[in-house]
């Protein structure tokens, strides 16, 4: 599966937009297949008489692999192989892996088939989204300004005109010549056809990244639902599941084949090459090393671990929390009203908020709105808190609820998705550090989903819901570090 040529030339799909949306979409719904499974199957342990603490425990271990992100970045690295591998093989080994689920469900030992097959599911999610990154999605085109004292990145409405040329750091062999001459000679000896030309403008929208929306709509809202209303008809709650776990294992393989026949792919790159600095043996230390000597990478650092803490005490608990009947603490909702609240209406809300970050970063900067985003971390746990307390609340208190925490949630991870920005932009090495930032923002998730049983047989989900909303004041402490460690100058472009 490696590749033997010694160059590989970055060449532009120039079969027209249509084509280019014949397989772009499909790729970012399928990177969105992923987080709608885990959910599914959250669910459908506690339907099938798994218990709570149990339940969490489950899902925190399928979750590991996501921890593990910068080594399967370097099983990439290493494999490079085409551009067209890596997404077929993966949707492939993703789409047996549901199948193999689905039928262990109608047998004895479903929670044996489930806790088997699914790691390799969640395995192949995880090179998968490497995977569409590398080879086939750009990173924004960037402008960037002063604002507020900081360096502001604002996505280019012309991509091919508005952006400085001393703006492009693609070419990374003019930093580090003899670093990047020496060890990484096959990826870096990498040509780019016109190179004064930008990737297609509809490569860098952020268009394609609603069809993943449409991914979580599809599987925690649609599937869920017919989950539900399947229990109902066939009153049979282990055919009812199978057969949603069927279903996704369709879309996957129905994926595959879409994109067998219309993915580009072969040796020629449909996304600009990533310098792969730190992710060869023996360069991870000293990357990683340079990282821990600078202060503005210490902040950031710090900041993806304790930013979202709040939300780590939910990530889990607010799901079961939704399941649980009212006599253990719980809303007692149906998979349907699951679906409405959980999977249709907060899959919007936090998409709305996530927009409206973005717009409010691009209009103002990050560090205008940094702070006010760490105070609207309180909003999730606090609107669960009032459910807590309110177990007989209608659903449309429930669903407004749930959308007022979501959006507050969808807002701060816009500002988060700006301080990764920051972090890797115009590093040489920004592969890599793309992976362990979202490697440490999803490490404390982990973390404390797998203590979750723990806390569940020890505390109530109103003590739960008491702590992430006090835990809020963390992230904005290290808002205030934040700022005040990387403080700027303005400085003439």
């Amino acid at each position: 599966m490696t590749d033997k040529q010694p160059k590989t030339t970055y060449r532009p799909h120039r079969r027209g937009t249509k084509t280019r949306w014949l397989w772009l979409p499909s790729l970012m719904f399928g990177d969105g297949v992923a987080v709608s499974v885990l959910v599914l199957t959250m669910v459908m342990l506690r339907r099938m008489g798994l218990d709570t603490a149990d339940t969490a425990l489950a899902i925190a271990l399928l979750s590991l692999p996501v921890l593990l992100r910068p080594l399967f970045e370097m099983v990439v690295t290493h494999f490079w192989g085409t551009t067209k591998v890596w997404i077929l093989s993966t949707q492939f080994i993703s789409a047996l892996s549901l199948a193999a689920v689905a039928f262990t469900l109608h047998t004895s030992s479903w929670l044996l088939g489930t806790v088997c097959f699914m790691p390799f599911f969640v395995c192949s999610s995880v090179f998968y989204n490497i995977a569409l990154h590398r080879f086939y999605v750009d990173s924004p085109t960037k402008k960037l300004r002063w604002c507020d004292g900081e360096m502001v990145t604002l996505h280019s409405s012309n991509l091919n005109t508005s952006a400085p040329q001393h703006h492009n750091t693609t070419n990374l062999n003019t930093s580090t010549p003899q670093h990047h001459n020496t060890t990484t000679p096959q990826h870096h000896n990498t040509t780019i056809s016109n190179p004064n030309t930008s990737t297609p403008q509809h490569l860098n929208s952020q268009k394609p990244a609603g069809f993943l929306t449409m991914a979580l709509l599809f599987g925690c809202g649609v599937m869920m639902m017919i989950a539900g209303n399947m229990e109902v008809v066939t009153r049979n709650i282990r055919y009812s599941w199978s057969l949603v776990f069927y279903v996704m294992a369709g879309v996957e393989l129905f994926l595959w084949l879409w994109h067998t026949i219309f993915l580009p792919g072969g040796t020629h790159g449909y996304a600009k090459p990533k310098p792969t600095m730190g992710l060869h043996r023996g360069e991870f230390r000293i990357s990683l090393r340079r990282m821990l000597k600078r202060k503005d990478d210490i902040t950031a650092l710090t900041f993806f671990i304790l930013f979202l803490l709040p939300e780590t005490l939910l990530a889990l608990t607010a799901p079961l929390f939704l399941i649980a009947k009212p006599h253990n603490g719980g809303l007692g909702l149906s998979p349907q009203e699951f679906a409405f609240t959980q999977g249709t209406i907060a899959v919007i809300a936090i998409a709305l908020g996530y927009t409206l970050g973005g717009k409010a970063i691009k209009k103002h900067g990050l560090r205008r709105w940094l702070l006010p985003s760490a105070l609207l971390l309180a909003v999730p746990g606090a609107a669960l808190l009032f459910l807590s307390y309110n177990t007989a609340a209608p659903l449309s208190i429930v669903a407004a609820a749930l959308a007022a925490g979501h959006a507050a949630l969808g807002f701060a991870l816009s500002m988060v998705k700006q301080v990764v920005v920051r972090f890797t932009r115009n590093m040489p090495d920004n592969t890599l550090r793309h992976a362990i930032a979202r490697t440490l923002i999803a490490t404390p998730f982990v973390i404390v989903s797998a203590l979750a049983s723990l806390m569940l047989t020890i505390a109530d989900y109103q003590r739960i819901f008491q702590l992430a909303t006090e835990l809020a004041v963390v992230p904005l402490i290290v808002s205030v570090f934040y700022l005040y460690l990387t403080r700027r100058q303005p400085q003439a472009e």
